[in-house]
């Protein structure tokens, strides 16, 4: 009988130390975090804009989560963590948009039509503050400077 509960006690203390080594495996991944900026005139589900041409100047706003809405939100990330920064062109104009992590080499193609987006994916190595911008020359000069940014990646 006293072999028997040993037995068991040491079966038990054996499957915890699995299941626990198992969940380290999962903290140790790192996570996805996701961003969606939009370039231009914001339009809603109505049809309405939700900021029209002729206002102040473009900017980068913020779709979904912690920056819905925010123009040019600041972006919080974790060390190690994997992120997705989708821009989506919205403009009603045409006018072309971009996004640009310049420390990082990063920049997405010139987006010209409204519906059109494209990711820019990348793993935060670094703890730092890094700009982001939507800087594009089109009618002989560069325009959208004041489509900017900050990605703030805080260390582990």
């Amino acid at each position: 009988m006293k072999t028997a509960f040993i037995t068991l006690l040491m079966t038990l203390t054996l499957t915890a130390s699995v299941a626990i080594g198992r969940a380290a495996d999962l903290d140790s991944k790192p996570a996805t975090r996701s961003f969606v900026l939009i370039g231009g005139a914001e339009v809603g589900t109505d049809g309405k804009p939700y900021f029209t041409p002729g206002h102040l100047s473009h900017a980068f706003f913020g779709r979904g989560g912690d920056i819905d809405g925010q123009a040019n939100p600041t972006l919080y990330v974790n060390q190690g963590e994997t992120i997705e920064i989708t821009l989506l062109d919205l403009d009603e104009r045409g006018q072309p948009h971009m996004l640009s992590i310049p420390a990082l080499g990063l920049k997405t193609p010139t987006l010209a039509k409204n519906g059109d987006s494209a990711t820019l994916t990348f793993v935060a190595k670094d703890p730092g503050t890094f700009d982001y911008n939507g800087r594009v020359v089109f009618g002989g000069r560069e325009q959208h400077v004041h489509m900017e940014g900050r990605i703030v990646v805080m260390p582990k």
